[in-house]
């Protein structure tokens, strides 16, 4: 499942040639690359520019005979102004050699003014290191004086053990050639020297999980890839946001990837922040050893129950290239293929307080922020306008609610819409659109509206409340057209005006038809093939748009397995699954039948765009019965009290069994009857 190929590391791109330091490229082409650089950009080499310091080894697991190599590359956009490296106390180890290089490189880069060249240049100090002892080491940190200033890098661990790195003698593999690692081991680290030692090419980066994350790191850092997740947090309250996201490591060259395995992320509501359509690689440090790291897929993630919930794994198959040229730096040589996991995080979850718990808290868990604006303050009588609440910050914005608004007298409510959604940047926000109509002269003040909503960084109850909004409404003008008229049913207005007048239309051109003297004979006759292409016509378009019913039938009959689901979890005692199975559920029918979809739009937006004749039925029902699934889905164990009870929770399921269907047979009308009522679903279809 989810096969794609990726291009972003393609040995063949020309990006890589770029990427090759100097001593890669022909004589005549280094001079050819120098003269360009001197014309196009000669102040550049003077250009002030941040200046890096890396640490970096290669390999950070060895046998006790082997010797390991540890590179300290200070790198600038300018001439470089940085003294000697100078070395920890280095107790475990023993320096046998010691070199040091210089390179620049240059490329094209687009600017404000259209392609520039960028000259970069870098120091390599080289430390050739042997360990006295086995075990856990550790290369301390080493400090660089760049223009005055003591820079210090991160300490290194390296792992010391019979069998941990390569055999002795072997550790310096023959370039260009390719090599399995067994078991899905990475080749010697050797057959990377010139991917690593092309430090300058870009900027090496450290990225640390945050406070009370988690990262996994790779089991054994001579693997072809591994797969890691990264999580913001691993101890929150029951709806707080966990932000979990899936990475792919490599030090090899990925020629193809196939995910086998998204994680299932039981218990937890999840909203998608981004899902990788192609590998884009970045480089990175890992317990100094460089990878290049490709996000994967990356969730907002909200336990929907206090315990332990579970970041399951994430399982891809790769095939990885491990040789690279010698002179070219192209990635050479047979693939191969390996599968990988994830490791799973645990995440502990606590109970939201129920002491103190306001009344207007809606189950909302965050940090949010909370605008309100209408458009035009000054208005007319008549004129209708709209109110807009926003509420955005991180978190699950669409558990929030409004309580019930208390307009002015003299201003009213005619319609309550909201749309939510989530960024990639793990926010989200839940807007209200609040329809209004003035129906006197004169000012008016809504006045402020407050929600609750548990803060986890406080650890208490914060209300969140808008400002009040004063409005002047003027006369309406003698003759004015009437505005409060909302725009669906003027809509349909001006469609059934249309109509009208194309009916009046036929009729004049019947009229003109009979006026014509034919005989009774040629007359009929004409009249018999109007009709019929009439009728042809017609049924041609029924059978097109409805299929003779079998959309309806169609739909429901996934209705009936949806709610053999639901009813297989009530028999399970998983009140929880039942309240989430019947959301998603009446989310499907109402999508099928407005046309929307229904996985990413909310409910009211949902019956907005249903048959008028769904909204007039089933739009007060249908509130009322999804308040008790959605308390079932998210609220905590003591607010969901009797509901989850199995003689309740029968009840509930019946009811909202019986006004789904009635959708499917308001919203889809068919000739046709429906395969069977709501009881005939009890012995249709079941899902596991």
């Amino acid at each position: 499942m989810g096969g794609w190929k990726t291009n972003s590391e393609n040995p063949l791109l020309p990006e890589k040639i770029g990427r090759s330091t100097m001593s890669k490229i022909s004589f005549m082409t280094t001079w050819f690359l120098m003269i360009l650089v001197t014309f196009f950009s000669s102040a550049a080499t003077r250009a002030d520019g941040n200046t890096s310091v890396t640490a970096t080894v290669d390999r950070n697991a060895l046998n006790p005979d082997d010797t390991l190599t540890l590179t300290v590359s200070v790198e600038s956009q300018g001439e470089i102004n940085a003294g000697q490296p100078t070395l920890p106390s280095l107790t475990d180890f023993e320096v046998l050699n010691q070199w040091s290089s210089s390179a620049q490189s240059a490329s094209m880069v687009s600017g404000p003014n259209g392609p520039q060249f960028k000259k970069t240049y870098a120091q390599n100090y080289n430390f050739m290191l042997q360990p006295k002892r086995q075990g856990k080491l550790t290369i301390g940190a080493v400090e660089v004086v760049v223009d005055g200033a003591p820079v210090n890098t991160k300490p290194i661990q390296i792992t010391v053990a019979p069998g941990a790195g390569a055999p002795a003698g072997k550790q310096q593999a023959g370039r260009g050639r390719s090599r399995q690692g067994g078991g899905g081991a990475f080749p010697p680290p050797g057959v990377f020297d010139d991917e690593d030692d092309d430090l300058f090419s870009q900027l090496l980066r450290r990225v640390q999980p945050q406070p009370g994350g988690s990262r996994t790191l790779p089991i054994n850092p001579n693997d072809a890839f591994f797969v890691q997740v990264e999580t913001d947090k691993t101890e929150v309250y029951v709806g707080e946001q966990v932000t979990a996201s899936f990475y792919l490591y490599t030090r090899g060259f990925i020629s193809d990837l196939d995910t086998l395995k998204y994680p299932s992320l039981h218990g937890f509501w999840k909203e998608d922040i981004e899902i990788a359509t192609h590998l884009n690689f970045q480089s990175e440090v890992v317990n100094g050893v460089p990878y290049k790291k490709a996000l994967l897929a990356s969730f907002a993630l909200f336990p929907i129950k206090e315990g332990t919930a579970t970041v399951d794994s994430y399982t891809a198959k790769c095939s990885v290239i491990a040789a690279v040229d010698s002179f070219s730096g192209m990635a050479m040589g047979k693939p191969y293929t390996f599968t990988k996991s994830s490791q799973p995080v645990k995440i502990t979850v606590k109970p939201v307080p129920v002491e103190s718990r306001p009344a207007d808290y809606s189950g909302a868990v965050g940090s949010f922020q909370v605008t309100s604006r209408v458009d035009d303050k000054s208005l007319t009588e008549g004129q209708p306008f709209t109110l807009r609440i926003r509420f955005e910050g991180r978190g699950n914005a669409k558990l929030i609610d409004l309580p019930p608004l208390a307009t002015p007298e003299g201003l009213e409510l005619y319609d309550n819409k909201n749309e939510a959604r989530f960024f990639r940047t793990g926010q989200s926000y839940k807007e209200f659109q609040i329809l209004l109509i003035p129906r006197r002269e004169g000012d008016f003040t809504i006045p402020p509206i407050s929600v609750s909503i548990f803060d986890p960084a406080q650890k208490t109850y914060v209300k969140k409340s808008t400002e009040a909004i004063v409005l002047h409404v003027g006369k309406a003008l003698p003759g004015a057209k009437d505005q409060s008229m909302p725009l669906a049913e003027d809509s349909e207005s001006r469609k059934a005006a249309t109509s009208q007048a194309k009916v009046k239309e036929l009729a004049l051109a019947t009229k003109d038809l009979t006026s014509i003297n034919l005989s009774p004979a040629v007359f009929t006759s004409i009249w018999i093939v109007i009709f019929a292409a009439i009728l042809g016509f017609l049924l041609w378009r029924a059978r097109v748009e409805l299929g003779w019913g079998q959309r309806k039938k169609d739909l429901m009959r996934s209705l009936h397995v949806r709610l053999g689901r639901v009813q297989t979890r009530a028999q399970a005692g998983d009140w929880r699954g039942v309240g989430t199975e019947m959301t998603n559920t009446v989310y499907f029918v109402l999508g099928q039948i407005s046309g929307e979809g229904g996985a990413h739009v909310e409910l009211d937006k949902l019956l907005l765009k249903a048959p008028p004749s769904v909204r007039r039925e089933l739009a007060e029902p249908l509130a009322k019965q999804m308040e008790i699934f959605q308390v079932l889905t998210f609220a905590p164990e003591d607010v969901v009290g009797a509901l989850k009870n199995p003689e309740q929770l029968s009840v509930a399921i019946q009811d909202m069994g019986k006004l789904m269907e009635r959708a499917v047979s308001l919203g889809l009308a068919s000739s046709e009857e429906s395969s069977g009522r709501y009881g005939g679903f009890e012995s249709g279809p079941r899902a596991s």
